[in-house]
């Protein structure tokens, strides 16, 4: 193998990304990177982030309830088959449907687009 300056150059890249992605890994778990303690942004479009407990004198958060409280999975639980045989769905899309198919619209941008590079 010859070993050439592009060689030596393309492994220095690599070392430096590798160090980088390895330092930003021990930071992340570290510093508790995905253990959202302060939401700033909801979870579902429409909810409003929780808000700072500023005072002391409100009531601490509730606890969460034991186990025996808890009710039976079936109650909170919803569940139903998708499709429950996938061979119907290729016994549905014969030939002639997929012929007849009307493709799904493209998204279009309504309104005045101004793109500058």
């Amino acid at each position: 193998m010859n070993v050439t300056r592009r060689t030596w150059v393309s492994a220095g890249i690599v070392s430096v990304i590798l160090a980088g992605g390895i330092s930003v890994a021990a930071a992340a778990s570290a510093g508790g990177i995905g253990r959202s303690h302060d939401p700033v942004t909801p979870a579902v479009e429409g909810d409003q982030p929780a808000p700072k407990n500023t005072s002391a004198s409100q009531s601490p958060p509730e606890a969460p309830p034991s186990p025996g409280t808890t009710p039976p999975a079936e109650d909170y639980v919803v569940s139903k088959d998708v499709n429950p045989d996938p061979q119907q769905v290729g016994r549905y899309w014969t030939e002639q449907r997929l012929e007849d198919a009307d493709p799904l619209p493209m998204p279009a941008v309504e309104g005045n687009v101004n793109v500058t590079e």
